[in-house]
């Protein structure tokens, strides 16, 4: 823990309070330096000595908070009575970090900030706010995420990406300009690392240059391929500006887009004489992977992008001899060990899901708190699907389309089921936002158990399954286009 000269500004203290914290006992540390730092105003000198992470989660779904970097799990750090947290940091790297607590957000931190976080679950990425060392830049941050939330809404009500190319570009440039002038001020006013200045000027660029790549395959035209074919060749002069080699990028969600966008895109280009885009299909993801070995040299994108293909991949395809194909040339040049166990779990999950296989039986709550399983309780063809409060807004659209399926298809149930909170978040929610009571189970086991005996990489995943809980299809999404169609043919099987 931090004694009193941790913060000290020369031979002065930055605020009175701080004289009295070598008096005080560990047990009230947290709230004097929460109090400290709230305080205090923000250009306030960095600690000289410990990096810390600390803040308070309202409504909190659980007891503990999830730290991560880079996709490996760091610490699961305990709330206190109060729900508030102080972690430590030991041989600190400075970068992008990952929050969670059932959602999930960025946190940049750098040697010496003591930073402290505010987060209401009920409206998690709206109420997080930051305090204390190095409070602007993630309370920045967070605005660009926000933005992007909402120019992104903007951009569908104003059928954006149906523009010409020439408008497009205009506007699209608009957003990007906007916020290059935030950051501009923002660095105006605080003396900030030229670390973090390059992140800041990523997340703009990168922003910018995803929905770029995006906008030939989002563009509704008569004729896709000619669509594309048409555009000038300055159309991506802005590809002169990007990098396809930058781990230190990969926390950052505008790369992440950038580079699935960019592959998606140039994987089109190798087929689309001969067949219609489809990102799920085995030709599209064959050239994918084929291109992502070849024109990705760093280690560590390298595998992001070829792992975040095969699991998609693996997650959506009913194409046994497809799916093998692809999981080999995977296996050939995955670099990172731990994907690779990762995806040849999954593989192996996958077999256990085949179509015409009984769904593997898991044990599962209800809201009268009941234990029941998918063999006492399907009695009639069902698709099943899965959500969490780590996305409400995916929870609360899959509900909805459920009610809309059930309508057309009366034959047909459907079990919402809940994975990852705890039995009193999960009814919070389901009274909160009106889901129909007599279809919502909760998982209550080992969340990794069900990703072995389901396959289940994404809460995207939907199951159809006969009256006897025999697989029809285990790789459909209640989101896709196919749905109904998929929901028909399993009536006529």
């Amino acid at each position: 823990m931090p004694d009193a000269s941790t913060f000290k500004r020369s031979s002065n203290y930055p605020c009175p309070k701080l004289k009295t914290l070598l008096y005080m006992s560990e047990k009230l540390l947290f709230f004097i330096l929460l109090a400290f730092l709230t305080s205090c105003a923000d250009d306030t000198p960095k600690a000289e000595s410990g990096t810390y992470l600390g803040g308070e989660v309202i409504n909190p779904v659980s007891n503990y908070v999830i730290l991560e970097k880079n996709d490996v799990f760091l610490d699961s750090i305990s709330l206190d009575q109060n729900n508030q947290f102080l972690y430590k940091f030991n041989n600190i790297q400075k970068g992008i970090y990952t929050f969670k607590h059932n959602e999930e957000q960025i946190v940049y931190i750098e040697p010496g900030d003591s930073l402290l976080l505010r987060v209401n679950t009920f409206e998690f990425d709206e109420t997080l706010t930051y305090s204390g060392f190095g409070a602007p830049e993630n309370n920045l941050l967070i605005d660009f995420f926000l933005k992007n939330e909402e120019e992104n809404d903007l951009m569908i009500q104003r059928e954006i990406y149906q523009q010409d190319p020439a408008t497009f570009s205009r506007s699209v440039l608009a957003f990007r300009n906007e916020r290059q002038e935030k950051l501009d001020e923002f660095l105006k006013k605080h003396d900030m690392s030229a670390y973090f200045e390059r992140l800041g000027k990523a997340i703009v660029d990168y922003d910018y240059f995803a929905r770029l790549e995006v906008y030939p395959m989002s563009h509704f035209g008569v004729d896709r391929v000619q669509f594309i074919k048409s555009l000038p060749n300055s159309f991506y002069d802005y590809r002169k500006d990007t990098s396809f080699n930058e781990p230190e990028f990969l926390e950052l969600y505008p790369y992440q887009r950038f580079l699935i966008n960019y592959f998606n895109q140039a994987a089109f280009k190798e087929y689309f004489t001969e067949e219609a885009y489809d990102p799920l299909s085995f030709t599209h993801n064959l050239h994918k992977l084929r291109l992502i070995q070849t024109e990705i040299k760093n280690d560590s994108v390298k595998s992001f992008l070829l792992t975040r293909t095969i699991k998609d991949y693996l997650a959506n395809s009913n194409d046994k001899k497809g799916g093998e194909t692809l999981y080999e040339m995977y296996m050939d040049h995955i670099p990172s060990k731990r994907d690779k166990k990762e995806i040849s779990d999954l593989y192996t999950a996958n077999k256990k899901i085949e179509t015409g296989k009984r769904i593997p039986d898991e044990q599962l709550l209800t809201l009268e708190k009941d234990t029941v399983t998918f063999e006492t309780t399907i009695k009639k063809p069902a698709f099943i699907f899965f959500w969490s409060n780590e996305n409400k807004n995916h929870a609360k659209r899959a509900q909805r389309l459920a009610d809309s399926y059930i309508e057309k298809f009366p034959e047909f149930t459907f079990m919402a089921i809940n994975v990852k909170d705890n039995f009193s978040s999960w009814k919070r929610s389901v009274e909160r936002y009106g889901f129909k009571p007599e279809q919502q189970y909760l998982f209550t086991g080992d969340y990794n158990r069900l990703v072995k005996d389901l396959a289940l990489s994404s809460t995207l995943k939907t199951f159809i399954v006969d009256k006897e809980g025999f697989i029809i299809n285990a790789h459909t999404n209640l989101f896709s286009t196919t749905f109904e169609n998929e929901l028909l043919s399993a009536l006529n099987n």
